[in-house]
């Protein structure tokens, strides 16, 4: 009975833990689509033409993407794609194996800083890889055969 207290504790714990650091994400997230949005507004207002909310609307879609990334209160399925951070979900119990394998192993500062700080780079690398699709994707094309 004890130990599943203690178990039932120690969820608590991690969930707590996940939820704080995803409130985190999400408010660092908001802060940075405040001005964002802003501009992406202005560009459009002073650009003009047939489709002046274009830049607007690709705001809202790096929003909902970045939503379903953070998954705040668990309503996404993480995206499940080789190569990609899917979520923090992903991220977060990958970094959790990593500190459990390092702590049985006795090795838990150095060598978990270094698979933490390969697991962010590889995550880092995928979003930036997934913006520069999307910058490439919404380019005109130039033509190269002048």
């Amino acid at each position: 009975m004890k130990q599943k207290q203690a178990e039932e504790r120690s969820n608590l714990v991690r969930e707590s833990l996940v939820f704080q650091v995803k409130l985190v994400v999400d408010g660092l997230r908001d802060f940075m689509l405040v001005p964002i949005a802003l501009v992406a507004t202005l560009v459009g207002l002073l650009r003009g033409g047939e489709d002046p909310a274009r830049e607007f609307r690709r705001v809202l879609d790096l929003g909902r993407q970045s939503e379903q990334w953070i998954n705040l209160f668990g309503q996404h399925e993480p995206i499940q794609e080789a190569g990609r951070a899917g979520s923090i979900d992903l991220l977060l119990t990958h970094a959790e194996q990593v500190l459990r394998e390092q702590a049985r192993a006795g090795g838990v500062s150095e060598g978990a800083s270094r698979a933490i700080a390969a697991a962010l780079q590889k995550a880092h690398s995928s979003v930036r890889d997934d913006e520069q699709r999307d910058v490439a994707k919404d380019q005109p094309d130039c033509g190269g055969d002048q």
